[in-house]
């Protein structure tokens, strides 16, 4: 498919090629230029945490360097545990209506 370059010295990119490229508005591209030829590549987007994410991250770490943390057998044996009672709660209730 070809288009062509105006004044402005913007190009657009068909509709069509963008679908069959999987491109979509707001996609960051890449150019890059060679001999007469421009190759056009998707940029694969950066995550960035929001500042709510940062602060929890932060807070996280900070609690870490003061060794106020959970093993992951104590995070599995609490959510276990707290399975248990769930289910046990949930067969008396259920017990209860039959």
């Amino acid at each position: 498919m070809t288009t062509i370059v105006k004044n402005k010295a913007e190009v657009v990119v068909p509709r069509s090629i963008r679908r069959q490229a999987g491109i979509k508005a707001g996609d960051q591209l890449e150019f890059k230029a060679s001999d007469r030829s421009i190759t056009i590549t998707a940029v694969e987007p950066v995550y960035r945490p929001t500042k709510a994410e940062a602060a929890a991250i932060r807070k996280g770490e900070a609690e870490i360097a003061r060794g106020e943390f959970v093993t992951l057998n104590e995070l599995l044996n609490d959510l276990d545990t707290r399975r248990r009672k769930g289910g046990a709660t949930a067969t008396q209730k259920n017990s209860r209506q039959r």
